[in-house]
Parts: structure tokens; sequence; C-alpha cells
């Protein structure tokens, strides 16, 4: 669906929904508000009380631990299995990494808990960074007269601002505001930097525009949320979580809609890809297996919250929750790799099948 509004023929704008306005709007956008809500009950309501109660609304009512499934969907399909079992590297990844992630996640709640929370947050960051570069870039229309800057500085726009708002949450939560000219200098240069880099960006945008490029404003609309994902971090909440929850809740929502078309378009009636999956219909083996890890979690946030676990059997809960979410970023990292050919043949074509369908 694409309309165009043109103010003096220049500048020209655009509105290039990647799957549609309804289902943009609903997956990639809308979830700002649902995150800010999650975040405002889990901290201020009365459901702030109960320990479980915060946990589910930290994961947004289940919308977390449901977006590891798409990650673990891919298991089934046989030609991705044949891929992976064909070489020992690829084994490695594939099958032996989960276990291994699993194993040090565990380990590291009991001897150094402290330095799983820390690589669990900066690759969590990164994770989520990757994803709004990628699904950008799926915004683009390109040879279309779209505005549509560089990829190196499109990424550096990105990367800039939330290396800059991990660093604020460093000083403010784990160093606890610590004086020092230190990081006043360091605080300048992050700052400095972020600056040239989503001025930089603007500037070329602004100078496509100018020469007659149209802006895509969903995709302009969604670089600027890319940009601010990481600011609760910084800002917001007593630790991670608390302010992690607004961006994280958009990732996943972003991450299970993404999936969606995928499935749809790779598995609907008739595609040959479907006899790769196990006799069941697509999208109920897709929902059944989301939901698995939804009652799997439940679970383990009834068991911490209301202390029915022994300290060592907490302590080896929240290493297998921890240690759960980092094998989805070790599977993710892998199966959007695009410079893989079989991770691209198997994934782009039926994302670009379903955003043309949507806009014709």
């Amino acid at each position: 669906m694409t309309s165009h509004v043109l103010v003096n023929e220049r500048p020209r704008y655009v509105f290039g929904w990647m799957f549609g306005r309804r289902y943009d709007v609903l997956f990639y956008f809308l979830p700002l508000l649902f995150g800010i809500a999650c975040f405002l009950m889990a901290r201020f309501s009365p459901l702030s009380t109960s320990g479980f109660f915060v946990l589910i609304l930290l994961d947004a009512l289940g919308a977390g631990p449901f977006h590891w499934g798409p990650s673990w969907y891919a298991y089934w399909d046989k030609k991705n299995r044949d891929y992976w079992k064909s070489s020992r590297t690829k084994q490695a990844v594939f099958f032996a990494g989960p276990a291994l992630v699993m194993a040090f996640a565990i380990a590291c709640s009991f001897i150094s808990p402290w330095l799983i929370a820390v690589v669990s947050m900066l690759w969590a960051v990164q994770h989520l960074v990757q994803q709004n570069v990628g699904i950008l870039l799926l915004y683009h229309n390109q040879n279309s007269g779209e505005a549509i800057v560089d990829r190196v500085s499109e990424v550096r726009s990105q990367h800039a601002p939330a290396f800059l708002f991990m660093s604020i949450f460093f000083w403010r939560v784990l160093l606890k505001q610590p004086d020092g000219a230190i990081y006043g200098v360091i605080g300048f240069f992050l700052l400095a930097w972020t600056l040239w880099a989503v001025g930089s960006y603007l500037y070329k945008l602004r100078r496509l525009v100018l020469d007659g490029a149209c802006l895509n404003v969903p995709a302009f609309v969604f670089w600027l949320m890319s940009v601010v994902a990481i600011a609760p971090v910084a800002f917001l909440g007593k630790n991670f979580g608390d302010g992690f929850v607004i961006p994280v809740t958009i990732h996943w929502f972003q991450y299970i809609g993404l999936n969606y078309m995928l499935i749809k378009y790779k598995y609907g009636p008739g595609e040959p890809q479907v006899a790769d999956l196990p006799k069941v219909a697509p999208v109920p083996l897709f929902i059944c297996t989301c939901a698995v890890w939804v009652v799997a979690i439940y679970v383990v946030h009834w068991l911490l919250a209301y202390n029915v676990l022994n300290p060592v059997a907490a302590t080896f809960a929240a290493g297998l929750y921890i240690g759960l979410a980092d094998i989805h970023y070790l599977q993710d990292a892998f199966l959007w790799r695009f410079r893989e050919p079989h991770v691209r043949q198997a994934t782009l074509p039926f994302l670009l099948r379903a955003r043309q369908a949507a806009r014709s």
C-alpha cells in the first residue's frame, strides 16, 4: 500500500509500508505504547507488589519467551538441518552451540553472576540494534527513487546512540554515578560521536531529498525509533530489566511479525518448502513452538517469584532463563546472516514476496 503527498513537487513523501499499513502499525510501531504500559504497570500499578506479575509484565505478558520460538522453529525445516550438518563448524553452531551457551550461563550464575549479567546485557543490546538495522533495510526500495543513505552511515547512526545510552546506563546504574573528570571526558566524546553520526545521516538524507529522491515516511520514523531505542535503558528504572522493557517489547513484536510473514509466504499452501516440515500445518506449528516457551518461562517466573526453590535451585533456574535468552541471540545471529547464501535464499525471497504482496 503506497500513497504519495507532493509539496510543491519537492520534497516528495511516500508511505512505503513494509507489510501493509495495518500490519506495520500493529507490529512495528504500536508496541512502543504497549512497552510503556508494561513499564508503568510494573513500576507504579498495584501489580508492582507481586514479584510474579512484575516478571510477567517485564516479559510483556509472555511476548518475550514467545519470540524465542521462531529461532527453534528453524530446526523443524529439513533443509536447514541438512545445511547446518554440512560441516563441523556449522554443527558446532547450530547443535552444540546452544548447549554450550546454556552451560556457560548456568555455571556463571553460580561462579560469577556479574559476568553473565554484563555479557547478556551487551549481547541483548547488540541483538536488538542489529535487528533494527535489518528491518530498516527491508523498508528500503532500491532503484525506486527513494532516498536511501549509504549503509555505513545508516548502521553507524544506530550503533553510536546505542553505545552512548549503554555507557550512561553503566555510569548511572552499575557504577552508581561516580564523580570524576574522566567520566565527563568520555561522555563528551561519546555524545559528539553520536551527534556526528546521526547528523551525518540526516544531512545525507536531506541532500538526497533535495536532489529529487522520495522520503519513505515509515522507514524514516522507524529509523528515528531505532536511534532512540536504547534511551530508556540510560534514563529509566533502577536496573537493566526496568529500562530495557520498552525497547525490548518493541523488538519482540517486530521479530514475531517478521517471522510470521516469513512462515506464511515460505510454507503457505502449495509452496514446495512445506515438504521440509513435519506433517503439521505450518502456522499452528509456529504458534505451538512459540507457546511452549511461554509456559516454561511462566513456571520459572512463578518458582522464582514465590521462593518455592532453595537457593541452589533458584540460582540454577535464573541461569536457565538467562541461558535461553542468550541461546536466542546466538541462533538469531546465524539464522539471519544474509552473507550465508543458504540463509539468504531461505529467507529473503519470501520476505520480499510478502512486501511486494502488501504493496501491490
